[in-house]
């Protein structure tokens, strides 16, 4: 696959794919934000819903406990003659008309049932006020017997057509439940409110204008409602006092009846409840466990609900419903009606939010007892079509750039992969041996970069091939070096009788001057010499193939060892162009009389093995040969026994180094020779090279360690 290919397709994966990554990431996160913020604003008016629903239930509760208060006191305030009863009749007529036709929105029916007195409490009870205004019998009327149930004013249907005010008639027999049917005040409390609407019940037929109109009559009816507490508590104030005017009146003109005996203080314990089961409103007054009085309220379940729902915030289209136990929907219009039967929300099994395609649905139970279930369902779906509009825009807008990019890309890889066929080129051309070549890249770019590289690479890979050439022929003049070198030593032991001499050279990485010679002289001896030429490489090496030519010419003449050391000494001094020298050990051994007779000129410490053990050293006898001429050298005399062993060596050996640059050392060398482990030269020899080499390990040599042992027999 060409570069420019392969850089076209990488643009289009490297921007189009993360551009679609980012899309989506951006939609998901949006959305899931956007439905949290819906789910969390649905589920606060949810939870209002359901605060409102029992802020009503617990108001329409205390309105039916202050009806059954109202009654009680017109009860107490009833005088049994014809006088007194007209009015007392007349005001409980008004009051509970007035009070009822408040209410009635929001009830179908009530009913009024119990035994004794009207008001719930038995004579002398706690809160009796005949028992408040003191027990004298004559205040409460002298036209009734103690025990007698005056005749009290009673509640009736409404029938078609007559006033909804008029629903209090006489009943004797107060025994008998007392039902008031309150849709005709319904009737007259929307005509008063809405006089060209419809009754309540036929919402249906009711046009958008008249929907508009009627939610803002239930607003209204809501403000209504929020007197009825103070309204029921002024009138129960007013018929108290009329009563103890009543029966203040009715006292003066009676004669006084004769006195009772004195009757026992009651005192009963009275208990007062209230509870919402589903569409009924029930309120009771207990007496250890027996009903004195109760009042029972069939709830008007749709106007109630929609008081509830007529202040909920719709700005973002909520619905809010209520669900019965029968899976009946309850809402607020016909329309709001479909949306919720649509979404299938009568077959949840559990409260809580329930998240569809494009709507939020949050419903919580009732805990008034209605055993309805209120939620509120919050659409989103317009929401999430605008934001995947948006994704789609930002999209199309993203990949519009992408193509103009791609346009202007092209001819960038076209001019990117001409100057790489160029580079291409002159690699070839080098690979093929011509070092000479250069390349042109008229660009300031990074391309222009790599071509300046590539012409300093190919300058240093000609500059490497001339270094190459003049290594090798380096390589060859050494290896020529190493060979005089090795030619130079001798190739065999010697032997004369039992006496046998023997030595060897450890080469190192480079060409240096060691050296180690022995060879028999005219007279029966035996030349013996060790050196190291400062200096490594052929030069090293050429000079101690002269020294040993020089040594071999002057000890077969005869001549002394000072006397050669001291004209080897002028001679390298005065022949040599620079500063070279050269350590030197010569000797010579009379096999015979076992005497050495040795010259050391600057170098090391050489060693002789007693054959009864101990080491002695032979010491230097004056300087190197070649560093300061003209100071001359003794020469010096050892006598040996059979059994000892002569060993002369090359700082190769001591100063070979460790891992950690230790030094083999001097100390080391003469442990080894030491040690009592066989005296003959091999021996010797393959002893001290096995300890230099597991001292170094794994490095490397830098000097050549030279050896030879002659064993005295």
């Amino acid at each position: 696959m060409k570069l420019r290919f392969r850089l076209i397709v990488a643009f289009f994966l490297l921007s189009i794919v993360p551009l679609s990554a980012v899309t989506f990431y951006s939609y998901t996160s949006s959305a899931r934000v956007l439905r949290d913020a819906a789910e969390h604003e649905a589920d606060l008016l949810t939870n209002e819903l359901g605060r409102r629903m029992q802020l009503v239930t617990a108001q329409l509760s205390q309105r039916v406990e202050y009806l059954m208060d109202l009654a009680a006191l017109e009860e107490s305030a009833a005088d049994p003659s014809a006088s007194a009863r007209a009015p007392a009749e007349s005001s409980f007529d008004q009051q509970v008309a007035d009070s009822l036709g408040e209410a009635a929105m929001l009830l179908n029916n009530v009913e009024f049932r119990g035994r004794g007195r009207r008001g719930g409490r038995p004579p002398g009870a706690a809160g009796d006020p005949a028992r408040d205004r003191g027990s004298d019998p004559s205040r409460r009327g002298g036209g009734a017997g103690r025990g007698e149930r005056p005749q009290v004013p009673r509640l009736r249907p409404v029938d078609a057509g007559e006033d909804p005010r008029s629903v209090i008639q006489p009943v004797t027999d107060p025994s008998e439940p007392i039902r008031i049917n309150l849709a005709a005040i319904q009737r007259d409390l929307m005509r008063e409110l809405m006089p060209e609407g419809p009754a309540p019940g036929q919402g249906e037929a009711l046009t958008p204008e008249q929907q508009l109109a009627r939610q803002e009559v239930w607003q209204e009816v809501q403000q209504r409602m929020m007197g009825v507490r103070e309204g029921l508590e002024l009138s129960a104030q007013a018929l108290q006092q009329r009563a103890d005017e009543a029966a203040r009146l009715a006292a003066e003109d009676a004669p006084p009846p004769p006195a009772p005996p004195p009757a026992p203080a009651v005192s009963v314990a009275l208990t007062r409840s209230s509870a919402i089961r589903g569409r009924t409103l029930d309120v009771s007054l207990e007496s250890d466990g027996e009903l004195v009085q109760g009042v029972t309220a069939e709830i008007n379940l749709p106007n109630l609900l929609a008081t509830v729902f007529s202040s909920t915030h719709r700005e973002e289209g909520e619905v809010p419903f209520a669900l019965g136990e029968g899976g009946e929907v309850y809402t607020e219009i016909e329309e709001d009606r479909a949306v919720v039967e649509g979404l299938g929300l009568p077959a949840l099994g559990t409260a809580g939010t329930h998240r569809l395609d494009d709507w939020i649905v949050v419903t919580m139970d009732d805990t008034s007892g209605s055993g309805l279930r209120l939620g509120i369902v919050r659409p989103v779906g317009d929401s999430l079509a605008a934001l995947r509009r948006t994704a789609a825009r930002n999209s199309g807008l993203g990949a519009l750039f992408i193509g103009l990019a791609l346009i202007v890309i092209v001819p960038l890889s076209s001019g990117l992969t001409r100057n790489l066929s160029i580079l291409s080129d002159g690699v070839r051309r080098i690979a093929a041996g011509d070092y000479t070549t250069r390349v042109a890249v008229p660009s300031g770019d990074e391309m222009g970069e790599l071509a300046e590289a590539f012409n300093q690479m190919a300058a240093g890979v000609q500059e490497h091939q001339r270094t190459a050439v003049e290594r090798e022929r380096l390589r060859r003049e050494l290896e020529l070096g190493r060979q005089i070198q090795a030619e130079m030593l001798p190739r065999a032991p010697l032997q004369l009788g039992t006496t046998e001499i023997k030595g060897v050279s450890v080469p190192a990485r480079e060409v240096g001057g060691d050296f180690f010679n022995y060879f028999k002289l005219d007279d029966g001896q035996v030349a013996l010499l060790v050196g190291d030429v400062s200096g490594k490489g052929v030069g090293a090496a050429l000079l101690m193939a002269n020294i040993q030519a020089t040594l071999r010419t002057r000890l077969s003449l005869g001549q002394e060892l000072a006397t050669i050391a001291d004209q080897i000494d002028r001679e390298i001094q005065d022949g040599s162009p620079g500063p070279v020298y050269a350590t030197l050990f010569m000797a010579i051994f009379d096999p015979v009389g076992r005497r050495l007779k040795y010259v050391n000129a600057g170098h090391n410490p050489q060693f002789v093995l007693r054959a009864g053990g101990g080491l002695e050293s032979m010491t230097g006898t004056g300087m190197p040969v070649g560093m300061l001429a003209g100071h001359g050298y003794a020469e010096r005399q050892v006598q040996l026994a059979v059994g000892d062993v002569l060993f002369f060596y090359t700082d190769g050996c001591v100063e070979a180094e460790n891992a950690s640059g230790d030094m083999f050392g001097a100390p080391r060398l003469e442990t080894v020779l030491t040690t009592p482990d066989g005296k003959a030269p091999d021996d010797v020899l393959a002893r001290v090279e096995l300890a230099v080499s597991e001292f170094r390990g794994d490095q490397e040599l830098f000097d050549d360690a030279t050896m030879m042992t002659v064993s005295v027999g």
